[in-house]
């Protein structure tokens, strides 16, 4: 995969858009001080480029329900041969489970969870990933956001 080249007015566009990705195509020309087709080629441009990947909506975790959320730290057996590609599929079978990353070090893959409440969280852990493929799980409850974002800081090529 390749670096996307990007000048100061598409960094600009970039920047407003993660902040407000609903912005009208007309507020975002005058943002960035481009003609309203000038500015619509730029997006079309980025969109096509793979750089803007999807627009979405994030909700509020805590107001839909969800007040438990956790980073799950699992390991699978080495010794069963299909262990790696049960756990994978079985872990893209979990709503719970929002963000799954494989991981050098002690564990194979981190997960972020988050459940509705401690019974739910107890649920997926105990009920749904301790199984005969997996050999360890490691968690940590999260008490409080100190920092959020989704926001990357791009440079100008």
């Amino acid at each position: 995969m390749h670096k996307v080249s990007l000048d100061r007015q598409d960094v600009r566009i970039l920047e407003i858009l993660q902040r407000d990705a609903r912005i009208s195509r007309i507020e975002l020309a005058d943002a960035v001080n481009l003609s309203a087709s000038q500015c619509y080629r730029r997006l079309k441009r980025l969109e096509s480029s793979g750089l803007i990947e999807r627009y979405v909506t994030l909700l509020n975790r805590e107001k839909a329900g969800f007040d438990v959320q956790a980073m799950v730290m699992v390991s699978f057996s080495k010794t069963e041969h299909s262990a790696r590609d049960q756990l994978l599929a079985l872990i893209q079978s979990l709503d719970e489970v929002q963000e799954c990353y494989s991981a050098s070090g002690e564990y194979d893959f981190i997960l972020r969870v988050n459940c509705t409440g401690m019974r739910a969280y107890a649920n997926l852990i105990n009920k749904k990933l301790l199984n005969d493929f997996v050999i360890a799980i490691h968690s940590y409850i999260l008490l409080d956001c100190l920092k959020y974002s989704t926001a990357l800081q791009l440079d100008p090529s």
